[in-house]
């Protein structure tokens, strides 16, 4: 990383839904997650301007017991490896690393939790890690992640169910997939027994001013197709009022999970500052140069 700071206009909102008892999704954005439960609906706002963002999402798995546990530990354990995925001067392959070693990690505490009360948990795990010269995102399980620019909205994250597993070996078709029994059974997520068959989804993009990011539960992503949320976000309002209309478009057609959107519009992609910064670096080579120019010609 560059340490350039990037500017980012955020909203992130969680919503109980209108069919659980219980909201077991959370969100974590630089900084700040939900650290209480019996969740019905939080919201949270921010223009941060920082070297790095961390951004995600941990969906409770809905099948499971304590699902909001487990997703509270997931995001609380991103927290603590915030710091590291924030460092300037981190290279790209450190952020990779390190979010290998946040997931391993959380995973352990999710079942070190999940012994001591015999329940199994699990949750799902989609992060964005967002800097000026490259935006690494990862997910295990099936909570979204979409990059929307001026050509059009990219899917950054793919779906670790056994119906995807079956589209990837041409078994089933993707409209198959999406209306399987087993759409939403999760061959990856945090609370594995074996913690090396964990194996995250990568993805490495970059930003430009205007662009857009979002990561969502399958509460969205059951209900609203890739072109429903890309009009939304094209939508030019505020981020905030474009989480809640999300949240109100999946109600609308009938989603009967949690919902939750963390969604980012950059305002400043950093590379007006970069190149301020390198001309003055060009400038204080060249003031060198002239002056041991104007040395030699003395001597000489």
């Amino acid at each position: 990383m560059n340490g350039v700071p990037v500017t980012l206009e955020i909203a992130a909102v969680t919503d109980i839904g209108q069919k659980r008892a219980s909201n077991q999704d959370n969100f974590y954005v630089n900084g700040c997650y939900i650290d209480h439960y019996d969740i019905a609906a939080e919201r949270f706002e921010t223009v941060d301007s920082m070297e790095t963002h961390v951004l995600a999402v941990c969906d409770g798995m809905g099948g499971q017991a304590d699902g909001d546990v487990a997703a509270m530990i997931g995001v609380s354990t991103i927290a603590d490896y915030s710091r590291r995925l924030s460092a300037s001067g981190a290279s790209l392959e450190e952020t990779e690393q390190t979010a290998r070693d946040m997931l391993h990690e959380a995973n352990d505490r999710i079942l070190a939790y999940s012994r001591t009360t015999g329940k199994k948990m699990g949750s799902t795990a989609s992060v964005l890690v967002v800097a000026s010269d490259y935006v690494y995102a990862c997910n295990l399980g099936d909570s979204e992640i979409y990059h929307k620019n001026q050509y059009g909205i990219e899917r950054l994250s793919k779906p670790q169910t056994f119906a995807q597993a079956l589209v990837d070996v041409g078994a089933i078709s993707e409209d198959q997939a999406s209306h399987s029994y087993i759409r939403n059974q999760l061959s990856q997520y945090l609370g594995m027994e074996n913690r090396r068959a964990i194996r995250p989804n990568q993805q490495i993009t970059s930003i430009r001013n205007g662009d857009m990011l979002l990561i969502c539960s399958d509460g969205i992503t059951d209900v609203l197709q890739s072109h429903s949320i890309y009009a939304s976000l094209s939508s030019g309002r505020p981020v905030k009022d474009i989480a809640d209309a999300l949240i109100e478009k999946a109600l609308r057609k009938g989603s009967g999970d949690n919902l939750t959107v963390v969604i980012a519009r950059v305002l400043d992609d950093g590379r007006a500052a970069l190149r301020r910064r390198r001309l003055t670096m060009l400038g204080v080579a060249a003031a060198g140069l002239i002056a041991l120019l104007l040395l030699l010609s003395k001597l000489l």
